[in-house]
């Protein structure tokens, strides 16, 4: 099955993580292998993790979260299986520069360092334009 990146469709991107409205914050898939994924999201005021015109930390974080979720959603959406349920093991080294502004499109990049039984540790960058705005570890774990 062929896929052209960016993927901004709403029906494959909610087949791919297990949250749901108001809780989503990945709005396009914008690249996919096996060792990394891309994911973006635009900060929009009626997101719920945004207070004064900025999405707040936990959101960010939640947006990185979710770019992992994509990552491992992606591979079941292609075998067309449904995606499994993970949870944040732990973050760290976790750094963020700054907060983006609403309007702002965030653009985040997970790069698998491990895999193994149902856990996953990446290494994740999140930017605006080439803008560094945050960076960490990331260990999630799927829901058995």
């Amino acid at each position: 099955m062929q896929f052209q990146f960016p993927i901004t469709s709403t029906e494959i991107l909610l087949n791919c993580i297990p949250q749901r409205q108001p809780i989503v914050m990945v709005d396009s898939l914008l690249c996919y292998a096996e060792a990394a994924v891309t994911a973006g999201f635009t900060v929009n005021k009626i997101c719920i993790f945004t207070s004064d015109n900025q999405l707040t930390e936990p959101g960010l974080i939640e947006h990185m979260a979710q770019t992992v979720a994509l990552h491992t959603g992606f591979a079941y959406f292609i075998k067309k299986e449904a995606a499994p349920t993970g949870y944040i093991g732990s973050i760290a080294n976790l750094k963020i520069d700054r907060l983006p502004k609403v309007d702002e499109k965030i653009e985040t990049t997970a790069t698998i360092l491990h895999e193994f039984g149902g856990v996953t540790l990446v290494d994740i960058v999140s930017k605006i334009k080439n803008e560094i705005i945050a960076q960490g570890q990331m260990k999630t774990v799927i829901a058995k």
